[in-house]
């Protein structure tokens, strides 16, 4: 698997800030990931695998929308810009 994670998007989209030396620590950490990723596709699965055992069948179930008695103002004290921000935990 050649592709490649656009660490600087994955930052933006987590509201995330990282330095030049996090997205590096990162890039090399999805490329990792995307190593792993390579090695489970080239796995062959024939289909009668896939048809004798029923644990590997998908199982799909019904989305249900429920209203949340809870506003996003009480789930804690630091939101910004309708976001709960935390203290930075990357190392």
């Amino acid at each position: 698997m050649t592709a490649e994670i656009d660490v600087q998007k994955v930052a933006k989209l987590a509201h995330l800030k990282l330095d030049a030396q996090e997205e590096k620590y990162f890039q090399d950490k999805f490329k990792g990931i995307l190593g792993y990723v390579g090695m489970i596709e080239a796995v062959e699965i024939g289909e009668d695998t896939l048809e004798k055992d029923e644990s590997l069948q998908k199982v799909y179930y019904q989305d249900q929308q429920r209203v949340s008695p809870v506003s996003p103002e009480q789930f804690s004290d630091y939101m910004e810009n309708k976001f709960i921000k935390v203290p930075k935990i990357i190392e």
